[in-house]
């Protein structure tokens, strides 16, 4: 599958409660796909190591 945008290696803070985790973040049509290790082609990929990927709040 290609994803329109992957965020790779990004500490990920999903909201529920549980620990941060480093995790890489796909997106296709506006939604998010898959979390984990991406493998996958992308239109856009954002680097973001040292950062926190979390959602809209």
């Amino acid at each position: 599958m290609a994803f329109d945008l992957v965020i790779k290696n990004g500490m990920v803070v999903d909201g529920s409660g549980f620990s941060r985790y480093r995790a890489d973040v796909a997106v296709k049509d506006g939604t998010i796909v898959e979390i984990g290790k991406i493998r996958g082609a992308a239109a856009t990929t954002i680097d973001a190591d040292g950062l926190f990927v979390t959602p809209g709040i």
